[in-house]
């Protein structure tokens, strides 16, 4: 057989570069565990009157405040927006799972336009006020729900909706639309949002809201940071987890 006259290069790295790439490696490895604890636990904890959110059928609520939900007052950040009852949500494997939200909370712009796109859900849609959606202008969505698998889960997972925002008004719970009470507190009339996703084998999955709707951190544009620090970080406001069982 002739010989091959381009055969292939062996390559033979200095013993430096290879223990440079391999520290490289490991550093990647251990910020991916890091990152996936911390967008499993958040960076705060649940209220302790807030119960998990339980069954095939899900039903939330989101605020611009938390005056509706987190206890007398709103709680110790009563000015924070924040998903109701709970981000901790429990449903069955190898399921559909049905999930109403009532949107409260007007529009915002998105640093990652790929959030306004439905993903993960039965039919590729969302029914937002009785029409199919499969996609919302990235300057009006309020906030997402959005499920990922963290790292290390061989089962993956992945769900994205996007809400849709209420009209902005002067007055931030109200204005001059149509409002609501809720618990004593009124709102703009709430935009409906109700899709379905399917589970498969049982697992823990992280759940987040993508809307730049907090405070702190910095940095703006697809790689940015900037508004994702205190209730987009803290579970039981804008972060939270999916137990599937």
């Amino acid at each position: 057989m002739p010989e091959d006259p381009n055969p292939p290069i062996e390559h033979k790295d200095p013993p430096l570069f290879g223990a440079g790439i391999a520290l490289v490696v490991l550093l990647l490895v251990f910020f991916g565990m890091v990152e996936g604890v911390r967008a499993i636990g958040g960076l705060g904890s649940e209220p302790a009157a807030t119960a998990a959110t339980t069954g095939p059928n899900l039903s939330l609520s989101v605020f611009p405040d938390s005056l509706a939900c987190h206890g007398s007052g709103g709680g110790p950040h009563p000015e924070w927006v924040t998903y109701c009852p709970s981000t901790t949500l429990k449903v069955p494997a190898y399921s559909t799972i049905t999930v109403t939200v009532k949107q409260y909370d007007s529009g915002s712009a998105l640093h990652n336009y790929y959030f306004a796109q439905v993903s993960g859900t039965v039919g590729g849609d969302i029914i937002q006020n009785g029409v199919p959606v499969t996609r919302i202008n990235p300057q009006n969505v309020a906030h997402t729900f959005t499920i990922q698998t963290p790292p290390g889960v061989k089962d993956q997972l992945f769900v994205n909706v996007p809400l849709l925002g209420t009209p902005a008004t002067s007055n931030p719970t109200c204005g001059s639309t149509s409002c609501v009470t809720v618990n004593g507190n009124p709102y703009p009339k709430p935009n409906l949002i109700v899709f379905k996703f399917k589970t498969g084998a049982p697992g823990k999955y992280v759940w987040k809201c993508y809307v730049p709707c907090g405070t702190g951190l910095s940095g703006d544009g697809l790689g940015g940071q900037d508004n994702f620090g205190g209730p987009m970080s803290t579970t039981g406001y804008m972060s939270g987890q999916v137990t599937v069982s």
